[in-house]
């Protein structure tokens, strides 16, 4: 792997009380297709907007969803961090991932439509892009940018071990390297919401998944009882 920017090194035990040495970096170029394989296994198959829309069970949605993030990711508005074994392996692991953008008034008014898109993907845009209109963060906190999450995800044979947690501290030194205050995200999962909590985040929104799923006409299952809007607040200081 080529030289890059190491934003965090950090150490965890696994349930047998083994170390593990690892660390959160820059996503490298020569990685880039095998973080696309990973965010399509461990998140758009998991999470709960992507599952209650059935995105996970057509391949025509996940064909095109891989594709939507392949340009999204190539925008220099979005920032994108891999946490692997703290080795010198030239091809490391990809055990998790953080991805966030960076909003501005001037970005949202930008509207981006992809032709050819699968009532899947359709969905879920209709699903999570309600939830985006019911809190305007820009607004409630008279912001000029802030930076939105995009999808956090650590593998199943590492969770629970502070992994996610560590992710979203290197996402405050990302904000606070670009001098953003806030950052804000929809937590959809248990997981994500208990290491959000864990670091700081506050709820300053909270809808019901029975409720939203009845509005657009979908399930939402195995998963919290509601979505909560949660933010950071960075000390830029």
């Amino acid at each position: 792997m080529s030289a890059t920017r190491v934003w965090s090194r950090f150490s965890v035990k696994n349930s047998n009380g083994d170390v593990i040495n690892l660390k959160i970096v820059e996503l490298p170029k020569e990685r880039f297709e095998d973080f696309l394989d990973s965010y399509m296994t461990f998140f758009a198959k998991e999470e709960s907007s992507f599952r209650a829309s059935g995105v996970s069970n057509s391949a025509e949605a996940m064909k095109e969803l891989r594709q939507v993030l392949a340009v999204r990711n190539s925008e220099q508005s979005y920032h994108t961090v891999i946490c692997c074994f703290d080795n010198d392996d030239e091809v490391p692991d990809i055990i998790g991932a953080s991805v966030m953008s960076l909003e501005t008034p001037e970005k949202i008014m930008q509207k981006k439509t992809f032709q050819r898109t699968s009532p899947e993907l359709k969905k879920v845009i209709e699903v999570y892009g309600d939830l985006l209109a019911t809190y305007d963060m820009l607004k409630e906190f008279n912001l000029e940018r802030y930076f939105v999450d995009r999808g956090v995800f650590v593998r199943p044979d590492y969770r629970g071990l502070g992994i996610a947690q560590e992710l979203f501290k290197v996402r405050r030194m990302i904000c606070k390297e670009h001098g953003v205050s806030m950052h804000g995200a929809w937590m959809t999962s248990y997981g994500t919401q208990k290491a959000a909590e864990r670091d700081g985040w506050e709820t300053v929104c909270e809808v019901q998944f029975d409720e939203h799923g009845k509005k657009h006409g979908v399930v939402f299952e195995n998963g919290p009882p509601s979505c909560k809007f949660m933010v950071a607040r960075i000390d830029l200081k």
